[in-house]
This record gives C-alpha cells, sequence and structure tokens, in this order.
C-alpha cells in the first residue's frame, strides 16, 4: 500500500454514513443468527478464526492526493453554498480514501469496496469483537454484500440487495429481514447530516462510479 499522503479531506456525511451503515449491517446479522442458532453453531458456520486478506489500493500517493483535494473541494464549496461540479468517484478512488484518511482509520484492511454498474460490492472481514460481544472475541465476519444506493428528498437510502457469508449466500429468511433496512437511517438522522443531504440533488451509482451531485447555488 502507497504512503499516507500529509493532506486528508474532511469526510462527508455519505461516507461516514455508508460506514456506519456496514456495522449497523453485521449488527443486524448477527441478531438474527443468534436468534436461531445455538453459539457454537453460529461459530463454525458464520465466523472464521482469521481475518480475510483484501486487494490492496492500486494508486500512486500523489493520485490519492488529488483524489483527497477533489473530495474537499466539493465538500467545502457544498457546505458554503456554493457552485460544484458533480463529484465522481471510482472503486479505486474510494478505497483510497478508506486506506488514507485518518477519518476511516478503523476501516483499514477491513472492508473493500468495488462499483458494479449501478450497485455497490462490500468485501468485508469484521471483528466481531467490536460489536461488544466478548464471546467472539477472535473471531470474524468475512463476506460480501451487495447494496444498492440512492438520494430521494433529501433521504439517503442504502439497501442490501445479496450478502454472503463464508462464500455462502444468506438463507432467504435472513435476507427477507435484511432487505427492508435501510443501513444509514440512524447515521444520517443527525441535524448536520439532513442538512448537508438536503444541499444534495442527487446520489447514485452509474457506470460503475459514485455521482453526487449538489443543488444549484441560489
Amino acid at each position: 500500500m502507497p504512503d499516507q499522503p500529509a493532506q486528508k479531506p474532511r469526510r462527508g456525511c455519505l461516507f461516514y454514513g455508508c460506514l456506519t451503515g456496514i456495522v449497523c449491517l453485521v449488527a443486524i446479522l448477527v441478531a438474527l443468527l443468534l436468534g436461531v442458532h445455538l453459539v457454537k453453531k453460529m461459530l463454525n458456520e458464520y465466523t472464521d478464526s482469521q481475518p480475510l486478506p483484501l486487494p490492496a489500493v492500486q494508486m500512486t500517493p500523489a493520485q490519492i492526493e488529488q483524489v483527497q483535494q477533489r473530495v474537499t473541494a466539493f465538500w467545502d464549496a457544498v457546505r458554503a453554498g456554493r457552485t460544484a461540479p458533480s463529484l465522481e468517484l471510482n472503486s479505486d478512488e474510494i478505497n483510497a480514501l478508506i486506506a488514507t484518511n485518518a477519518d476511516f482509520q478503523g476501516w483499514r484492511g477491513k472492508l473493500y469496496v468495488t462499483l458494479e454498474g449501478d450497485k455497490v460490492k462490500g468485501q468485508l472481514s469484521f471483528p466481531l469483537a467490536q460489536l461488544g460481544l466478548p464471546r467472539f472475541h477472535g473471531r470474524y465476519l468475512n463476506g460480501t454484500g451487495i447494496f444498492s444506493v440512492s438520494l430521494q428528498n433529501g433521504l439517503l437510502r442504502v439497501m442490501p440487495q445479496e450478502v454472503r457469508v463464508k462464500g455462502k449466500p444468506l438463507p432467504a429468511t435472513y435476507m427477507d429481514r435484511i432487505k427492508t433496512e435501510n443501513l444509514v437511517t440512524q447515521a444520517t438522522a443527525n441535524p448536520g447530516a439532513a442538512d448537508a443531504l438536503n444541499k444534495l440533488q442527487s446520489i447514485e451509482i452509474k457506470d460503475s462510479k459514485l455521482i453526487i451531485v449538489p443543488k444549484p447555488a441560489p
């Protein structure tokens, strides 16, 4: 992985909300599994004793710094109510932000994002002890998820479409419950996040890019 550039952008509510939503998904999944399985069976079928190695970021420090500057300039303009072009990020750029931004330090080596068409695919290796579950100390939830992302009338929605754990799809019983969850509801409920989202016209995944369009300046 390249050395971390000195400058780091302030995180936007979108990035922070989505990462918080991943924790929400893991918590929901663990609660569902614990509700129908013995702990020992869950440990064997759904968790691992080792983290899953995730792909490394393939960008130079100079390239990462350019991405950081672009993200910072965008959010500064949005907060200030100035006219700004749409922000477009591909998979490499999003993973570079996660890997090098101090705000996302807790996610390094735990999450890797791939944008595919109009969906987000996340590879996850999450230590369950972070959920405050001492019985799962040293155990990891290694899996993948596919999510849709949209913004309508100031409401950000990150909805799980498919979840696989240890290479196997979750049974429909679990997915029917998980698919109804907007993973960023709590993360975007505070007034600061709501105000920032209300300054955006749209958020979408299109042609394997995250596209964030601000409202026109007054």
